[in-house]
């Protein structure tokens, strides 16, 4: 579990998903989809800060739906057909 108050400032990929509570493979899909990485160069280690680990989860996050509102729309469908 990670600690509320501290967070790091760059990850190796394995730290990254320990610290997300995923696999390295989800990671690796995260990035694929377009969580930003960091390297010196091109055969040099990947790095991932996990604060862009956030930034990326909450932008591609569903949207929850509106189960009250749905629930409210079958219902009116309901009543109209039975009236």
């Amino acid at each position: 579990m990670r600690p509320s108050s501290w967070t790091p400032g760059y990850l190796p990929l394995r730290d990254a998903a320990a610290w997300a509570g995923v696999s390295p493979r989800t990671v690796k899909r995260w990035i694929a989809r377009g969580l930003p990485v960091y390297q010196a160069g091109p055969r040099t280690k990947v790095l991932i800060k996990p604060s862009d680990i956030e930034v990326f989860l909450n932008r591609v996050q569903a949207p929850q739906p509106d189960l009250n509102a749905m629930a409210e729309a079958v219902f009116a469908d309901l009543t109209a057909r039975a009236g």
